[in-house]
C-alpha cells in the first residue's frame, strides 16, 4: 500500500501521500498488536530443545509478561522504525539541506521517549508482578546470579528478535520514499 501511494501525486510539495501515512499507521498498529504474540514466541523459542534451567526459567517469564510488555515493546519497535526512516529518508535528501526542523526533532524526541517510558514503566510492573515469586526461589536456595542471567537471556532474545525487526521494517518503510 506505501509503495502504490508513493506513485500518487501528493498534494503539498516534499509531503508524503495521504495513502503513504496510512500506510505507516497500520504499520504502527501492526507492530503493536504483534508485540505480545512475539514475545510469547520468543519465550517459547527460548524453552525449545532441551533448555537448561536459566533458559526455561527466562522462557517461562517471557511466556508469562507477554501481554503486559509486549505491547509497549511492539510501540517502541514501530516508533524506532520509523525514526530510522526518517533519518535515511532526509539523509538521502543531501548533507546540507535538512527538512528536519527544531520542532520536528523536538516532536521525535517526545513521541520516542514517551514510548520508552511506557516499556519501562510495563517491564517495572511486572518486576513487581513477579516479586513474590522471585522472593519463593531465592527461599528456596536459587542463586540471585541465576535470575540476573536469566533476565540477561531474556533481555537478549527479546533484542535478537525485535532488532532485525525493527531494522526490516524501517527498511520497507523507507522503501517508497527512495525514488521520491
Amino acid at each position: 500500500m506505501e509503495t502504490y501511494a508513493a506513485r500518487t501525486a501528493s498534494d503539498a510539495p516534499g509531503a508524503p501521500a495521504p495513502g503513504l501515512l496510512v500506510g505507516w499507521a497500520l504499520t504502527a498498529l501492526g507492530l503493536a498488536l504483534m508485540g505480545p504474540g512475539l514475545t510469547h514466541l520468543c519465550g517459547r523459542l527460548l524453552q525449545s530443545a532441551r533448555p537448561g534451567a536459566l533458559r526455561l526459567l527466562a522462557g517461562r517469564v517471557l511466556m508469562e509478561e507477554a501481554a503486559r510488555i509486549g505491547r509497549p515493546l511492539g510501540v517502541v519497535c514501530a516508533v524506532a522504525s520509523a525514526a530510522y526512516a526518517t533519518a535515511a529518508v532526509y539523509d538521502a535528501d543531501g548533507p546540507g539541506g535538512s527538512a528536519f526542523g527544531p520542532l520536528s526533532t523536538l516532536g521525535a524526541l517526545l513521541v520516542a521517549g514517551c514510548a520508552v517510558a511506557t516499556l519501562l514503566t510495563a517491564a517495572v510492573e511486572a518486576k513487581h508482578a513477579r516479586a513474590d515469586t522471585t522472593a519463593a526461589l531465592l527461599r528456596l536456595g536459587a542463586p540471585a546470579g541465576t535470575l540476573r542471567g536469566a533476565a540477561a537471556v531474556r533481555a537478549g532474545a527479546l533484542g535478537a528478535l525485535f532488532g532485525p525487526l525493527t531494522l526490516a521494517v524501517a527498511e520497507l518503510a523507507a522503501l517508497p520514499l527512495a525514488g521520491s
